[in-house]
């Protein structure tokens, strides 16, 4: 683990409000409350918060269906970027994943965030595709998948 004081954990409904607020502080287009409550309470869907010291600075959220999972965000507080917070908390729901019997894992991420895609290939993903201004204009996506 990159901090000893870091907690990786399922996420709790109490979190809601953090979460949005790394949403907000992060993202162009935060998610909603109802969708990120939604990846909390629904069994089909995944939430980790990453906790340091006793306050959310990263989480990830993801969706499976059948034997396949699709990662929809994965955030960190700014003040903490580059301290392998997101590193860890990936690692854990990819851990997860495996366990419960997910064999392919999906992502998008914007072209030119170059942490990002560092970050899911020293994971394993590889790229497979890019989808045009799916961000807005000029703002694509690369198309990451890794089977596990």
């Amino acid at each position: 683990m990159t901090d000893p004081d870091l907690v990786i954990r399922s996420a709790e409904l109490s979190d809601i409000k953090c979460i949005m607020a790394l949403e907000q502080g992060s993202i162009v287009h935060p998610w909603e409350s109802e969708a990120i409550k939604s990846l909390i309470a629904d069994k089909n869907k995944k939430c980790y918060v990453a906790e340091l010291k006793g306050e959310i600075v990263g989480y990830i959220g993801a969706e499976t269906v059948l034997d396949e999972c699709n990662i929809g965000n994965i955030v960190t507080r700014k003040d903490c970027r580059g301290r392998g917070f997101a590193t860890e908390i990936l690692g854990i729901l990819l851990d997860v994943l495996k366990r419960d019997g997910i064999s392919k894992v999906f992502l998008e991420v914007e072209h030119d965030n170059v942490p990002a895609i560092a970050l899911y290939e020293k994971h394993g993903f590889t790229r497979y595709g890019l989808r045009s201004d799916y961000y807005g204009p000029g703002k694509d996506a690369v198309l990451m998948t890794k089977a596990l």
